[in-house]
């Protein structure tokens, strides 16, 4: 069955509100039919000031404000939730692409917040983040603390930490690569890899942005400093191990720089007085224009570094400040300038819907429909654009015992078991995670015909499940798809538990590929359904809707719904679906976003 044609998964709409003093049911707009207009489509009192960029991720905003509460919107202006991080929030916040908030309070408590408020784990640093966390291509969250990374699943298990050996300078980005690159306070330029690989190269001086460039086969980054000088750093994937970065000599800029962004092979920088340039990979200047903040343009032409960004997507490349956005076309026409009849608290975000979410000084949020063109790459039904790549851990190459019969031996399977379970248990799995993917799905099987597997017959049932639970402790949501193939077509059930189980304990699937195949239980031309298997699958959905929310978690319940109709089901089995559903509409994961 195939997801996208499924008729199972139907997005609904109805009114999910909590507090007073917001938004009415009458006051909600549809933004994606909404016009181009200098007024706002909605605003709401948000009784705080807010410093920080509004979190945009999912249709939806998070805001950090300094009374250090958090709280989140839809795009139509329906308030969804207001979290109690039992202390202040720090303002360094990232949202997963599944729309999960990763923040840290002024305790140290770091935590991650779905998208409906509801905490799903939290660890205790002993001192609050200093910048904001980063999330990985598959879903995996980096975590900065003074000189240290942590790397955590999207379910929080460890997979990684390691010191730099000098605390971190400058806020660290994700890379073209789905690396972190980072400055060091003893000027080492530093990339770290998800499987924890580091490479490093000394700097004269701190610079105040990067920006990361994929020309071809060729990863660069280019770093910017206060007086307009550039510098190259580039990354030979041929070169030894350590030795990968090499810096080259770059031009300068004709002023000092405010914000910058990046798009492929090529980069976009607004300068202090204004003027926005768009350069290649090899520092030609494409084309240069005036953005609202040069003095020609009845700017300030004085544009300080904490009031400006800049985005470059498929639609074009944007300026945004304090004091309004310019967005220009690829080419360098100027599509659009908007200058809003207030100033802005924070810097303002544009969502992929063309919506700009902007505090103001007086404490409103004002959400106004800038640009009549949405994003055209593929977005998720259930979440918003997919990463911009993968890590590989879907279909890892060939592990080092691939070829070494001997690895079916009882003995071997139970040293190499023992060996990867004490790793994953260490917290610090690190670079042989990739190894020990490959060594997993080798082992456990996966294919279409299990009756002609080679696999099957060497590696029992037992053992076959006790490594399916090592790769869910694993935790990428690129090994999701495995998982599915191996549920829809083995034919040994506690195998096929043990998938429905993983798949819950990695806790995404953004596509909900895994509800088709949960509810092909339910088709009539599987008659012997195993009760066992069901209930593997209602946890599974369960522990899903619970990290994704709504609209994930409707469809989740639907299914759930249809479980207890099966008839075929003991009676106490189909009473523990039905509590698992009370549970769920409890903590109003029924209800839709809108």
């Amino acid at each position: 069955m195939n997801c996208k044609h499924s008729k199972y998964f139907q997005l609904t709409v109805i009114l999910f509100m909590f507090t007073a003093g917001l938004l009415s049911a009458q006051e909600r707009v549809n933004p994606r039919n909404a016009p181009v207009s200098a007024a706002p489509l909605w605003q709401a009192e948000i009784g705080y000031t807010v410093r920080s960029t509004p979190h945009l991720q999912a249709s939806s905003a998070v805001l950090a404000g300094e009374d250090g509460r958090l709280r989140a919107f839809y795009m139509s202006g329906t308030p969804l939730w207001d979290f109690d991080a039992r202390g202040r929030v720090v303002p360094y916040i990232v949202r997963s692409f599944e729309a999960v908030s990763y923040i840290s309070n002024t305790d140290g408590i770091f935590m991650a917040v779905n998208r409906v408020g509801r905490e799903l784990w939290r660890i205790d640093l002993g001192r609050p983040i200093s910048f904001a966390p980063v999330v990985g291509w598959d879903g995996r969250v980096f975590i900065f603390l003074g000189s240290t990374i942590f790397c955590r699943t999207a379910s929080g298990n460890s997979l990684w930490t390691l010191d730099l050996g000098s605390p971190i300078a400058f806020a660290p980005i994700l890379d073209r690569r789905g690396h972190v690159a980072t400055v060091l306070q003893n000027f080492d330029f530093v990339t770290v890899g998800p499987f924890s690989h580091l490479e490093r190269i000394r700097l004269d001086s701190l610079p105040v942005m990067i920006v990361s460039l994929k020309d071809g086969d060729q990863y660069s980054y280019i770093l910017f400093y206060q007086s307009g000088e550039m510098e190259k750093i580039i990354f030979n994937a041929s070169a030894s191990e350590g030795n990968r970065l090499s810096r080259s000599s770059f031009r300068s800029l004709p002023g000092i720089p405010a914000a910058a962004a990046s798009r492929g092979a090529h980069f976009a920088v607004v300068l202090r007085d204004g003027r926005t340039l768009h350069m290649d990979a090899q520092g030609n200047i494409l084309w240069t224009r005036n953005s609202h903040e040069a003095l020609e343009e009845n700017g300030s032409g004085n544009l300080m570094m904490a009031h400006a960004s800049v985005m470059y997507d498929e639609r074009g490349i944007y300026v945004i400040t304090t004091r309004g956005v310019t967005g220009f076309a690829p080419e360098g026409r100027r599509r659009f300038v908007f200058r809003p009849n207030i100033e802005f608290s924070g810097i303002p975000a544009i969502s992929d819907e063309g919506l700009l979410y902007a505090a103001g000084t007086d404490n409103i949020l004002r959400v106004y429909r800038i640009d009549a063109r949405p994003r055209t790459i593929p977005i998720s039904r259930f979440f918003g654009p997919e990463p911009e790549g993968t890590y590989g851990m879907g279909n890892p190459p060939p592990s080092p015992w691939s070829t070494d019969h001997a690895r079916f031996n009882i003995q071997n399977q139970n040293m190499m078991y023992e060996r990867i379970r004490n790793s994953i248990q260490s917290g610090q799995i690190g670079r042989n995670e990739p190894l020990y993917v490959a060594y997993l799905m080798e082992m456990i099987g996966s294919f279409n015909h299990p009756q002609f597997s080679t696999v099957r017959p060497a590696v029992t049932p037992p053992n076959r499940v006790r490594l399916i639970r090592l790769l869910a402790q694993i935790g990428s949501r690129e090994t999701v798809p495995f998982l599915w193939d191996v549920f829809d077509n083995d034919r040994e059930p506690s195998v096929r538990r043990a998938c429905a189980d993983a798949i819950g304990i990695i806790g995404i699937d953004p596509t909900g590929r895994s509800l088709v195949s949960f509810f092909f239980l339910l088709s009539p031309n599987n008659p012997n359904i195993d009760p066992q298997l069901v209930l593997a699958a209602t946890t599974s959905i369960a522990r899903l809707s619970r990290f994704a929310g709504p609209p994930l978690s409707q469809e989740g319940m639907r299914v759930l719904r249809a479980f207890t109709n099966l008839t075929s089901l003991p009676h106490s089995v189909r009473a523990q679906i039905r509590n698992e559903i009370d549970a769920l509409f409890h903590e109003g994961l029924d209800r839709p976003i809108e």
